[in-house]
């Protein structure tokens, strides 16, 4: 493992970087906290990891999509419930309660992580909570949404209102750009027009034209994209569009934490490394494959990213544990906040674990 250590946010440029295999092989070892803030929530004494994100756990309505690896059907073995099973039913309650947590969180730095099952799946669900993100405006440094894209398609009221909100980007899920192939995979119900590859390659144009930065995650599987010569038509077709941002990322790290079930098994057999990816890119004698270049690399408490130039595309590739989020989380300090459709803030997607309260 490597000696050199990250400090949060830090980006470690690529002209002090000579052997990766060091970062590669340490990857979110390599994180170093910040300290962490003392913060009174629901009248008990928290430490927060500042710059942690917040996620409004989106189920107003369930996943118009099945997606073969989906993380929100992975059932932890410490998990008594899942919040994906648990829709937001009381609209009232819900941004009541939602709207209390972010006052008692104002002057905290952290972001807005808006996932979780499909966010733009119920429009008046999205439109209502960022009707009230309005009214929290200081609160949130950045503002990301992550979508498979489907409401983006059918209510144009949608587009219009992130981009009124200042979210900083959409990270819009796209498994392949063969239709056929990629239903294989994100399997979206059939009444879903983004499923069909002309409406999802407008989707992304009219988000772009409405100013909102679109970033397409590609989850690397090996009924998909798996190779670098797979990466590299990916990265075609994203140029095509006019898409300036890709991230791939491999399934993450499950270790022996979660029950098995169908996701874990098809996990299990399609998973595709991302280590060999990135040796195909830049091996340890520092030899990079042409038309890529290195920009630098980063970690996080559970991700390690490697940062890379091709053609106009920033190309990010990712490397995540969801062992290393639940130890993380298990310290004592949490590192992320989920407000989940039971009205409850936790520490954690577990909606059992980390338990803030419930703020009805």
């Amino acid at each position: 493992m490597s000696s050199e250590r990250f400090s949060p946010n830090q980006f470690r440029h690529a002209s002090s970087i000579t052997h990766p295999s060091e970062f590669r092989d340490g990857r979110w070892h390599t994180f170093t906290p910040r300290a962490p803030v003392e913060r009174i929530l629901l009248g008990r004494r928290w430490l927060l990891r500042p710059g942690l994100t917040f996620t409004p756990y989106a189920n107003p309505t369930r996943c118009n999509a099945h997606c073969a690896f989906c993380s929100e059907e992975l059932a932890r073995i410490d998990a008594t419930r899942l919040s994906a099973h648990t829709p937001i039913t009381d609209y009232d309650r819900y941004f009541a309660a939602l709207d209390r947590a972010w006052s008692e969180l104002r002057g905290f730095e952290m972001g807005l992580s808006l996932s979780g099952l499909e966010a733009t799946s119920e429009p008046e669900w999205l439109l209502r909570l960022l009707s009230l993100l309005d009214a929290h405006s200081a609160l949130f440094a950045e503002r990301v949404l992550y979508s498979n894209g489907s409401g983006l398609a059918t209510d144009e009221r949608l587009v219009t209102a992130l981009a009124r909100a200042r979210f900083d980007r959409a990270e819009v899920s796209r498994a392949h750009f063969d239709e056929k192939l990629n239903q294989r995979i994100m399997r979206f119900g059939l009444a879903q027009p983004i499923r069909r590859s002309e409406v999802f390659s407008e989707t992304v144009r009219r988000v772009q034209r409405e100013g909102v930065r679109v970033k397409l995650v590609c989850i690397l599987n090996t009924q998909g994209v798996a190779t670098i010569d797979h990466v590299e038509r990916y990265l075609d077709e994203a140029e095509a569009l006019g898409v300036e941002h890709v991230v791939f990322r491999e399934l993450s790290v499950l270790g022996d934490i979660y029950r098995e079930n169908r996701e874990t098994r098809w996990i299990a057999t399609h998973r595709a490394p991302m280590r060999a990816l990135m040796d195909a890119i830049l091996d340890d004698r520092g030899h990079t494959r042409a038309g890529w270049t290195l920009e630098g690399v980063t970690s996080g408490y559970y991700y390690y990213n490697e940062r890379y130039r091709r053609g106009r595309i920033e190309v990010t590739l990712e490397g995540s544990s969801y062992v290393a989020h639940r130890d993380a989380v298990e310290s004592g300090v949490l590192q992320k906040l989920v407000f989940h459709s039971t009205r409850e803030l936790c520490g954690d997607w577990v909606p059992n674990s980390q338990v803030i309260g419930c703020y009805d």
